[in-house]
């Protein structure tokens, strides 16, 4: 951008953050040092209300394991239910990561969708949010559990945008067959999440 520009506004301005709306019985943790001893202590006090403070070693092991991957991948926080349901569950988390392209914007989400359909979306800000979704099975110990994981990626307001935001969804369930209706619930539920998305620029 020339100062010409700067002058008279033409900039864009670079979002400082971000907000995403998330159900209230959910919970939002900094991949942080300080947001796994809150998850963890959160854990630690659930495990000894229902009186089965032997699961708690597991669940923290399981926790510093997810934070490591986390930090593997620069995410910026993660966004997960936190209290009991009445009945049933949501065995679902949200995970935000920066996005820096490599070469044009749209060309380097397809790149590294890995073949997924992408889905292009129009934003409230005239932007558009790239969608797409992969199914994953485990291996190891998670052998038989699949996981959905749904893909949304921002940018930032622009003409040329060089920078963004990764918003991933994913849900654990049985197989696709097996979740029925339900994983169609969950995918929504994302979808909804997803679409809360504001920049924050103060």
């Amino acid at each position: 951008m020339s100062l010409k520009d700067e002058i008279l506004g033409r900039v864009e301005p670079t979002p400082q953050g971000y907000t995403l709306l998330v159900p209230p019985d959910w919970g939002r943790f900094v991949a942080d040092d300080a947001g796994r001893d809150e998850l963890v202590g959160l854990l630690r006090a659930r495990f000894l209300e229902v009186h089965r403070p032997e699961l708690f070693g597991q669940a923290r092991a399981a926790v510093h394991q997810q934070w490591a991957q986390l930090r593997e991948r620069g995410a910026i926080e993660i966004y997960m239910p936190v209290i009991p349901p009445v009945e049933g569950g949501t065995p679902m988390s949200i995970v935000t990561v920066p996005w820096i392209a490599q070469g044009t914007f749209e060309e380097d989400v397809h790149r590294r969708a890995g073949g997924a359909t992408v889905e292009t979306l129009d934003a409230d800000d005239g932007t558009s949010v790239y969608r797409w979704e992969t199914e994953r099975e485990g291996r190891g110990s998670t052998e038989g559990v699949f996981a959905r994981e749904i893909c949304y990626v921002r940018p930032f307001p622009g003409a040329a945008p060089q920078r963004g935001i990764l918003v991933m969804a994913s849900i654990v369930h049985p197989g696709v067959a097996e979740a029925g209706p339900a994983l169609d619930g969950f995918t929504a539920l994302a979808d909804a999440v997803a679409s809360t998305l504001v920049w924050r620029f103060e």
